[in-house]
């Protein structure tokens, strides 16, 4: 008998299954007794209603899963235009300075300096982290 090979879980599948859980930790840290809070509308919703929104758009490998730049967004403030607001940016950037400090927030724009590509390991141990966290929650 011949044992089958281990298939290859390489850079998407990891980076899926990494979001997938960070995106469940986002969305359960911004969770009261009131409900998830959209962090540009400030209005609240069930959880299954938000996604786990960018500060800052596109995927730069720095601040994907910087748990200071995503924040719970409901679907309407998160989606693409034309039919959400593109992330609310504006409500967002505001947020963002008053809860962290002008300074800070300038720092993190600058800081959009592409560190390079993920390695299968990195991801993996991402997907680890987030999966306790969440966890956490469930105690």
């Amino acid at each position: 008998m011949s044992k089958a090979k281990k298939k290859y879980k390489g850079v998407k599948y990891w980076k899926t299954k990494a979001w997938d859980e960070f995106s469940i930790f986002i969305r359960k840290r911004d969770t009261n007794y009131l409900g998830t809070e959209c962090y540009t509308c400030e209005k609240y919703f069930d959880i299954k209603q938000t996604d786990a929104g960018h500060f800052q758009d596109g995927r730069f490998k720095e601040f994907l899963f910087d748990e200071r730049q995503v924040h719970a967004q409901c679907k309407k403030c998160n989606a693409k235009r034309p039919f959400g607001l593109d992330g609310n940016k504006e409500k967002y950037t505001i947020r963002m300075i008053k809860d962290y400090g002008l300074e800070e927030v300038e720092t993190m724009i600058a800081n959009k300096v592409k560190w390079g590509q993920w390695k299968p390991f990195e991801l993996e141990e991402i997907y680890k982290k987030y999966k306790g966290k969440v966890k956490q929650f469930e105690s």
